[in-house]
């Protein structure tokens, strides 16, 4: 017989294993280990984590995986309009169906359909979920995540961070970040998704170069018949400009001083902030893993 799952023990084992990586700066980058994985160092995590396997998944459950700082709070928007069927205003936002900070309780008492979302590996996620159920695996040049997650993290008071980017750069291309090493993680991804008739890679740069195209993608793919009207209205409610104006972090379960002030989840929305921060050596670092673990494996992405 096996062992009944407890979660206050799966929680003191993840708060146990406390770990501080420090940038050339001598600043530390604090995150909690589980089962060999980096997550936030947050006690919501570390909660939700331990309580993920009694979330009771629904037939009708849709699962968007991504990396942090991918554009996922766009996407939310985007697919909980297709869902509906309608562009009014997600009165939801990401975070209240964030698989690995949402407490159990708030998951489970949510309407369906769920647009249900993780950064986390697949390996710590629900199995059944990954079974049977539409996933859409949203990626973005890892140039512009390095940068939008640096600013993320700097914004999220409660991680306490303070490095440098030329210190947090470094931290990030050897995965000793929240979340861990972004390369591994999209061939972990990748390979869950590639052959799944289930599953659809869509990528940021594709939804910011024609949003009408990649909103009749999605929809097809959910098995949603829309109309060119509400593909307009869709398009029209998540440009950048109105989701950064309306969209807010707040009525949720997130503390009320998680970020900073002045901090945002939404910051340029344009997909070349990222020349603006990084150096040409730091840029080239990048596209050196990127042929080595993403084309030289025959992994190709449109970014």
């Amino acid at each position: 017989m096996s062992k009944e799952i407890n979660s206050e023990e799966i929680k003191k084992e993840i708060e146990s294993n406390f770990k501080q990586y420090f940038g050339k700066d001598g600043e530390p980058m604090s995150v909690y280990q589980y089962k060999g994985h980096n997550i936030l160092n947050l006690d919501m995590a570390s909660s939700a984590l331990s309580k993920l396997h009694t979330v009771k998944i629904r037939p009708d459950d849709v699962l968007m995986l991504s990396y942090p700082a991918a554009g996922s709070h766009w996407v939310f928007e985007i697919v909980n309009m297709i869902l509906t069927g309608n562009n009014e205003r997600v009165p939801l936002i990401k975070e209240d169906m964030l698989l690995d900070c949402a407490p159990a309780e708030m998951l489970d008492s949510s309407k369906s359909p769920r647009f249900l979302n993780s950064h986390l590996p697949p390996k710590l996620l629900p199995p059944e979920l990954l079974k049977d159920h539409k996933i859409i695996f949203l990626n973005r040049n890892p140039k512009a995540m390095l940068v939008s997650f640096y600013r993320h993290i700097q914004d999220i008071s409660l991680l306490d961070y303070k490095g440098d980017l030329p210190s947090y750069f470094d931290l990030w291309i050897e995965g000793e970040v929240p979340y861990g090493d972004y390369f591994k993680y999209v061939q972990e991804i990748y390979a869950l998704c590639k052959d799944n008739p289930n599953a659809r890679i869509i990528t940021y740069e594709e939804i910011k170069a024609d949003m009408s195209k990649a909103v009749s993608r999605v929809a097809k793919f959910l098995g949603k018949t829309i109309s060119d009207q509400l593909t307009e209205g869709i398009v029209s409610m998540c440009s950048f400009d109105k989701m950064k104006s309306e969209k807010k972090m707040t009525d949720s379960y997130l503390p009320k001083d998680l970020i900073g002030e002045g901090g945002t989840v939404y910051h340029s929305g344009k997909i070349d902030t990222w020349k603006k921060w990084l150096t040409v050596e730091q840029s080239e670092r990048i596209d050196a893993r990127i042929q080595s673990e993403f084309s030289d494996q025959g992994i190709i992405f449109n970014f």
